[in-house]
């Protein structure tokens, strides 16, 4: 569904209280918040007016300020779910493979096994050494590393 940015719709909460909803579609564009409640747009318009408030905020990526806005915040929130979210599916994908990237990135590449690297390590620890080297000295260039967390306990160097 998304063809440039992060396609979503979620409640919105503001202070612990669902007051309404935000969205975008996918296709560059904002995203959009709301509320039909007139208590949910009282605090929508107190949460704009606090952001208002707050120093800007350098974006090192594009090398810029900015003022930090409502929708920013929503932005920030959503990226941090998504990366959680990842986190969670490479550590389960940890236990089957190697996995390299540039860390805290949207993607990163694997070499799964058909048996889980516990396993594997007891009988071909060697080959499994040689992999690690081979991917560090191959592919670890320009920030992207070795992103297991469970080699070391395995007997792996990294």
């Amino acid at each position: 569904m998304s063809q440039e940015t992060n396609c979503f719709i979620a409640d919105l909460y503001i202070n612990g209280i669902k007051i309404g909803e935000c969205s975008n579609e996918g296709h560059g564009g904002c995203t959009n918040y709301g509320s039909s409640t007139k208590e949910g747009k009282e605090l929508i318009a107190k949460a704009e007016a606090y952001f208002k408030t707050l120093p800007k905020q350098r974006c090192e990526e594009y090398n810029f300020d900015f003022q930090p806005t409502l929708e920013s915040a929503i932005d920030d929130e959503l990226d941090k779910y998504r990366k959680a979210k990842e986190q969670k599916k490479m550590v389960k994908h940890m236990a089957n493979a190697i996995l390299f990237g540039v860390p805290n990135g949207y993607s990163y590449t694997m070499i799964k096994y058909k048996v889980p690297l516990a396993e594997l390590v007891k009988t071909h620890r060697a080959s499994l050494q040689k992999k690690v080297m081979e991917i560090q000295v191959n592919e670890c260039k320009n920030g992207v590393q070795i992103l297991n967390t469970n080699l070391a306990e395995l007997g792996i160097q990294i």
